[in-house]
């Protein structure tokens, strides 16, 4: 699988329901630029889902409507850009008072062990981190909760 096919079923998994359970994506952007770093996609969405009538009046009620994101750049196996990746995503955080986001890493190759190592030790709430490596199908996931979602998210696509 190529990493442009991979976005595609990530982009229509999260905007169809796919990441539901947290949140509703609603929209998404292509090579947008943040800070130094050019993502490859940004999928927004909020913490309140849409539904029927009375589960729709229920959400409204008692949930709360955070903006929520997930992005997505590909290429860096060492993790070069993560340190300016990550600024830039807390930066856009704090700006569209986001309570947490993710961050999905896609290689078409191995990530080094020190980009794996970094990654698993990242136990931030705020900004859950998973590599996709497309060669051999291994994900990555950081250890925070919104983390590990993500990595159960990212093996359909096994």
């Amino acid at each position: 699988m190529k990493i442009r096919q991979y976005l595609l079923k990530l982009e229509d998994d999260l905007m169809t329901g796919g990441g539901r359970w947290v949140a509703d994506f609603t929209e998404s952007f292509r090579e947008l630029p943040l800070g130094d770093t050019n993502f490859d996609m940004v999928i927004l969405g909020n913490t309140r889902p849409r539904g029927f009538l009375l589960s729709r009046f229920f959400a409204w009620v008692a949930l709360p409507n955070y903006p929520v994101a997930c992005f997505a750049y590909s290429d860096d196996p060492d993790l070069k850009r993560l340190s300016s990746s990550l600024k830039a995503i807390a930066e856009y955080r704090e700006k569209e008072e986001m309570p947490w986001a993710w961050l999905v890493i896609v290689n078409e190759g191995p990530f080094s062990p020190r980009a794996q190592a970094l990654v698993e030790r990242n136990d931030s709430k705020e900004i859950g981190i998973a590599l996709v490596d497309l060669a051999s199908q291994e994900i990555t996931a950081s250890k925070s909760y919104i983390g590990r979602r993500m990595g159960r998210l990212a093996k359909r696509f096994k």
